[in-house]
């Protein structure tokens, strides 16, 4: 082949190439859409500077319309001066959400931004962008408020409260903060707090953390009501009479006064609020109500993260009055018109043990509003009078410290919840025992004994009971009535030589043998000094004559009863309490949990506590009496 021939081979051969390749690319059109299924398309549809390193297709518009990509990369400073100023003069709001998404892109740098050669500190970028969303979704403006349907609603939202969470250190809870004046990109702000209402005194805390920075274990749900604001949890100090860590949950809001061409005049205001997660889910901004964000089981869970804790139901049935003394310790701070609601716990097991029942409660808001929850701790081991009788003093003892001039109606109204041994304490608050116990311990009345004053006054503290006036209503959960039978001979001779009975126990127990004695009558009970096991014995014949005195009226009583396996009532068993035992006749409801012994946990069991509050409260649907 000749030159020339070859030449034309050649340019035939890229003129064939070329146009392969051309038609090839009309597939290949500068607009389209390629299918990348669901996940993916999503997470361009979502894309924003909190789940992404790029921006919200709003940002990246608002940019693209105004010229401002390049600006944004060379002069980050300049960038947000000039798109401030665009705000300023245009009627839409997209430019606010943009600033507010830019400017918490610039507070993840790990350095400062140059404005007009003033560096700008990462944590005060945070509060521009706070301030920009706020004035996203609150302030003024001509064009109207997003919708809260709007994906851009949630996202400002977002960067809102994000914002605020990481600018925390700005809020010093132990003490009132002055009015700082912060830089901005655009102008400054004054900073000042208009509204405490956590339930301790400031000077009682140590510390604010915030709840995102923390995932929660060992809860089935987390209680995260949406709204504005930064979720935290704030620390107290440990005392004499916070032994244990304690700590609320609380929201932080961000108030800013006026709309964003304010921002450059010299007293441009905001300020803090702190808001206590327990009272308040919303706030009024602008004639706007808005509700405020909140994360209740955080907290809870920070505090059980003490080892500590999950040591106490071991250590108090064995050890007595080791680490803490028996009572009543509130899980949340006394509120006027709440109904309390007492937990109290069985043998060899600690207040811990109720954490998601009280999660899963707290959820509603219909009973986080009109109950209050408390924990009753006590150690287990030692004879039931003495539990029953400490259970009494501690519910008295707190109505008088919380409603001394009696003018808190919620406080003559409690609920109590027992579980195993805890539901005889509860039992033991709520019946009119009369002389049934001392008759069945000595064979004699009161005033057949003929004992001087004093001891008669020992023997009517510890051995006669009257309904609590503060009790309207009882549960029962997996209670052995009639005894469990695990209390057989050898457990309750170990359990005597295991136990280490308190001093104050012993003493006590000691002068009411010694009163025993003196009736000169055999008495039913053993000369060695009993324990709860003893107490829950089949056998012991004051239990079983306790099982028979009925619920007053004026008391509604409901049982929750496990048993684990498919049998049939009355038959069937938890492994610890025979359904015979648990069974109570004249109940308001009974349910019976497909569950083991330690069923507080259970779903089942948590509904039924939770139709039971409702109940009590006199909300539909549940009528009185309901079974599942």
């Amino acid at each position: 082949m000749n030159a020339r021939a070859w030449r034309f081979a050649r340019k035939t051969a890229a003129l064939l190439v070329f146009l392969v390749l051309a038609n090839g690319c009309r597939t290949m059109t500068p607009v389209g859409v390629s299918r990348v299924g669901e996940r993916q398309a999503y997470q361009q549809i979502n894309q924003n500077i909190l789940n992404a390193r790029g921006f919200s297709s709003v940002t990246t518009a608002v940019l693209h319309r105004h010229d401002l990509r390049g600006v944004l990369d060379d002069d980050p400073g300049g960038c947000v001066q000039k798109l401030h100023a665009i705000a300023c003069r245009d009627d839409r709001r997209d430019a606010l959400l943009a600033l507010a998404e830019i400017c918490f892109a610039l507070g993840g740098r790990d350095r400062s931004i140059m404005v007009s050669g003033v560096p700008i500190a990462p944590r005060d970028c945070y509060v521009a962008a706070a301030i920009y969303a706020e004035l996203y979704l609150l302030g003024p403006g001509k064009e109207a408020a997003p919708s809260s349907f709007a994906r851009e609603f949630r996202l400002a939202c977002d960067l809102y409260n994000r914002s605020l969470a990481r600018v925390l250190s700005l809020l010093d809870m132990r003490s009132e903060l002055q009015h700082t004046v912060i830089s901005l990109p655009v102008g400054r702000v004054e900073l000042g707090r208009e509204f405490y209402d956590l339930p301790w005194p400031r000077a009682t805390y140590e510390s604010v953390i915030s709840a995102d920075e923390y995932v929660v274990r060992g809860l089935t749900r987390r209680n995260r009501e949406g709204g504005l604001g930064a979720p935290i949890v704030a620390l107290r100090k440990r005392s004499s009479d916070f032994p244990v860590g304690t700590a609320s949950a609380g929201t932080v809001f961000l108030r800013v006064e006026g709309g964003v061409q304010d921002l450059t005049n010299a007293a441009y205001r905001a300020s803090f609020g702190v808001y206590s997660a327990m009272k308040h889910h919303e706030v009024v901004v602008n004639d706007q109500t808005v509700p405020i964000e909140a994360d209740l089981t955080t907290q809870l869970a920070y505090v059980l993260e003490d080892p500590k804790l999950w040591k106490l139901g071991f250590q108090m049935f064995r050890r007595g009055l080791m680490p803490y003394p028996p009572g009543l310790y509130p899980a949340q701070p006394y509120e006027h018109g709440k109904i309390p609601v007492v937990l109290v716990h069985g043998t060899m097991s600690s207040p811990v043990w109720w954490a998601e029942m009280m999660n899963t409660l707290a959820s509603d808001e219909r009973l986080r509003s009109k109950f209050q929850f408390w924990l009753y701790l006590y150690d287990s081991g030692k004879p039931l009078i003495f539990s029953a009788r400490n259970l009494r003093d501690s519910i008295e003892a707190q109505v008088r410290k919380f409603d001394p001039d009696g003018r808190d109606a919620a406080l003559q109204n409690m609920v109590v919840i027992g579980h195993s041994q805890g539901g005889l304490l509860t039992r033991m608050a709520a019946v009119d025992s009369g002389e049934t116990v001392i008759h069945q311990i000595t064979g004699k009345s009161l005033d057949e004994l003929k004992l001087a004053p004093q001891e008669r006054a020992l023997v009517v503290r510890y051995a006669a009971f009257t309904p609590m006036p503060q009790i309207k209503r009882v549960v029962f959960i997996a209670t052995p009535h009639r005894g469990s039978h695990l209390a057989f001979p050898l457990a309750r001779r170990l359990a005597r030589w295991f136990i280490q009975l308190p001093q104050d126990v012993l003493k006590t127990g000691a002068e009411l043998m010694t009163i025993i004695d003196k009736t000169q009558i055999p008495g039913t009970l053993s000369k060695n000094m009993p324990t709860s096991i003893d107490g829950m014995s089949p056998e012991n014949p004051v239990l079983q004559a306790v099982a028979k005195l009925p619920i007053p009226a004026a008391i509604k009583a409901h049982s929750i009863i496990a048993i684990d396996g498919d049998e049939p009532p009355p038959d069937g068993d938890d492994g610890v309490v025979q359904y015979t035992s648990a069974h109570l006749d004249g109940v308001a409801s009974e349910l019976v949990v497909r569950s083991p012994h330690s069923c507080q946990s259970h779903p089942a069991t948590i509904e039924e506590v939770r139709r039971i509050l409702l109940v009590h409260l006199g909300s539909p649907p549940y009528p009185e009496g309901a079974h599942k």
